[in-house]
């Protein structure tokens, strides 16, 4: 279980992470990756973009890095949403409200593919259970 804390444990992966969501027709979607089925973790699971954190990176350092990286995108005015603590990793998450082009603007370069996803799809795909959490406490919130 994954939980939001506010404490420092230097012990902790550090990663980055970014929730692009659009609004859409009245519901929010959130874009979430398919990961290959040969990746090292969770392959073939659904989850969002982002990845650890370099020795001296700050979040925001480490998002821009991470995203250029797997989406060929450089975010802006995107958001803080929190620090959520697992055993193992430290998620520093961040979201992006994006317009309906936003797939034209990126390439995804990790992973097989983006996709969109509802609130109630969240408990219908096979996606990473702490992924999962944080998705549902971003939508939950607005």
């Amino acid at each position: 279980m994954i939980n939001k804390i506010d404490g420092d444990d230097k012990n902790l992966r550090r990663a980055s992470i970014l929730i692009p969501f659009l609004n859409k027709n009245n519901e929010v979607l959130v874009y979430l990756q398919k990961r290959a089925n040969d990746a090292k973790r969770h392959p073939g699971y659904f989850g969002l973009f982002g990845g650890g954190a370099e020795e001296n990176e700050t979040p925001e350092e480490a998002l821009k890095r991470e995203i250029k990286e797997e989406l060929n995108f450089i975010p802006e005015d995107y958001k803080y949403l929190g620090r959520y603590d697992s055993e193992r990793s430290r998620k520093d998450v961040f979201t992006l409200e994006v317009t309906e082009d936003f797939e034209n603007k990126i390439i995804v370069l990790e992973g097989e593919r983006g996709q969109w996803f509802s609130k109630d799809d969240l408990d219908r795909i096979k996606i990473i259970e702490s992924d999962r959490f944080i998705s549902q406490v971003f939508l939950n919130s607005l």
